[in-house]
């Protein structure tokens, strides 16, 4: 072999090993590094990074973001997610958590909280914060009932009348329909359907009542008609 065929042997076998090297050498730099997670509170950081999938030390920074956005949005507790690849393997994760709109308390079930469309999210507890409308039943209740309970605490979220952090609780019963209570003691009786007309109805009737510089005990409007108002003496 001459000498040039000895030199474009070694450049052709160095020029192999650089390759080789080079195959090896990313592997370590494109390796997560670091996960960072913000915006939490009701969800440990340990779930999110179990639900994810990413794993500092071992995960490539090549991983699909939409795989792991998907496994941490299975939470109900997430209503939005952010995953970001930064530089030198940094991973940062930013949650968006649903806000729970009241609790539900059933007979036979431990109390839990709800978003604003009866979506479960978990339960109730102290460091969570319980100052919070609740919708009470002592049996178990059709799923229409308890939207309509929803329903009227939807509609409080933006009454001028009767303000959603004005109620205390909404009690629901199959065969009598919804009774509300004021945390001042007022009960409202709306039985069941047509939750809107009644609710309407009902913030009329109050404003005409403080006009008048009177405060109702009680107002039945079940019947959807005419509404029955008991004043305090």
């Amino acid at each position: 072999m001459n000498m040039l065929t000895k030199g474009i042997s070694a450049v052709f076998f160095f020029s192999v090993c650089g390759i080789a090297l080079f195959a090896i050498e990313p592997s370590e730099h494109l390796t997560v590094k670091e996960v960072v997670i913000t915006g939490n509170s009701k969800i440990s950081s340990s779930e999110i990074i179990k639900r994810s999938g990413i794993r500092a030390g071992s995960t490539s920074m090549l991983f699909p973001t939409s795989k792991a956005k998907q496994e941490i949005l299975e939470n109900p507790w997430v209503s939005e997610v952010q995953v970001k690849k930064l530089l030198h393997g940094k991973i940062k994760v930013e949650i968006y958590e649903t806000e729970p709109f009241c609790i539900v308390a059933q007979e036979g079930a431990k109390p839990h909280y709800i978003d604003v469309t009866g979506r479960r999210l978990g339960l109730a507890e102290p460091s969570q914060g319980l100052d919070f409308p609740v919708i009470s039943s002592k049996e178990e209740v059709s799923p229409g009932l308890m939207l309509q309970a929803i329903e009227i605490l939807n509609l409080s979220k933006s009454s001028p009348a009767l303000g959603w952090s004005e109620i205390s609780e909404v009690v629901v019963e199959e065969n009598f329909g919804i009774k509300l209570l004021t945390l001042d003691r007022r009960f409202v009786t709306f039985g069941k359907n047509n939750m809107k007309s009644k609710w309407h109805k009902v913030e009329r009737i109050i404003v005409h009542s403080r006009k008048n510089n009177l405060v109702e005990k009680d107002i039945d409007i079940s019947s959807g008609e005419v509404g029955v108002i008991g004043y305090d003496s």
